[in-house]
């Protein structure tokens, strides 16, 4: 029952920056949808950091945040920004075309 609270728990860090960066990037606010996939991957890039030097993390529990909370994170707003440009993209087409 334990793994599967984390899956959960992956799969709504994921889902939440996805709807956020999907919503913002649809609208065309892409500054914004860009500044949450810098922030998240650079918390990513810092607890990976982390692991391997010490300087007040434990590196046990660094590695354990990045794959538990950051990488799903950063997955889904990966795919989030990626999905509302293409859906940008195609409405803009379709307004050109009229």
């Amino acid at each position: 029952m334990g793994d599967l609270a984390v899956l959960g728990l992956m799969l709504v860090l994921a889902l939440i920056p996805f709807v956020i960066c999907t919503r913002l990037a649809e609208r065309g606010q892409f500054g914004f949808a860009l500044t949450i996939l810098s922030v998240v991957g650079a918390t990513l890039a810092i607890l990976m950091f982390a692991t391997n030097h010490d300087f007040g993390l434990d590196p046990i529990r660094a590695i354990s945040w990045a794959l538990l909370f950051a990488l799903p994170a950063l997955l889904g707003s990966s795919a989030g920004v990626l999905l509302g440009w293409l859906i940008w993209r195609r409405r803009d087409r379709a307004i050109s075309k009229k």
